[in-house]
């Protein structure tokens, strides 16, 4: 009996000791270590797209349909995996990954920098939030064509 109520007095305790955000800074800091200089402005992501850099979104399909930046390819975090293996992104080709803020396109830029070798894998500097901060239009689901979204404070 003693055991047992030492164990659930441990559980509750360590269950109270876990910080589950201090996974995710960890998680972050990483992905800052593999990433490196990876990384690229509003600015400069648009030169690089008329140049031919490819554009992936790695949010969830509810988000993308949202809007998204014209031509961008959705891959979200999760599937990278079998977007690698059935060839849809390629080690070979310069990328942009983009999520909402940054931080899924970042863990999602180690993955593939760390496990496939990608080496031209950047992210883009604040997201969709930056880029729609800065007045770029994005494409919707309702195929209106280029719309131009206000963020809300």
């Amino acid at each position: 009996m003693k055991k047992l109520l030492f164990a659930g007095l441990l559980s509750v305790g360590l269950l109270f000791a876990y910080n589950p955000l201090e996974g995710v800074k960890a998680q972050k800091q990483a992905a800052l270590k593999i990433v490196g200089n990876h990384f690229v402005d509003v600015k400069a992501a648009k030169k690089w797209i008329k140049e031919g850099a490819k554009v992936i979104d790695v949010r969830e399909i509810q988000e993308y349909m949202a809007g998204h930046i014209k031509g961008a390819v959705l891959v979200p975090r999760g599937v990278l995996y079998g977007a690698v293996k059935k060839r849809k992104i390629k080690p070979d080709e310069k990328y942009i990954l983009v999520c909402r803020t940054g931080h899924r396109a970042l863990l999602a830029a180690a993955t593939l920098m760390k496990w496939y070798k990608f080496k031209n894998v950047y992210v883009l500097k604040g997201g969709m939030k930056a880029w729609i901060e800065g007045g770029n239009t994005v494409m919707n689901a309702l195929h209106l064509g280029p719309v131009k979204i206000q963020l809300t404070k």
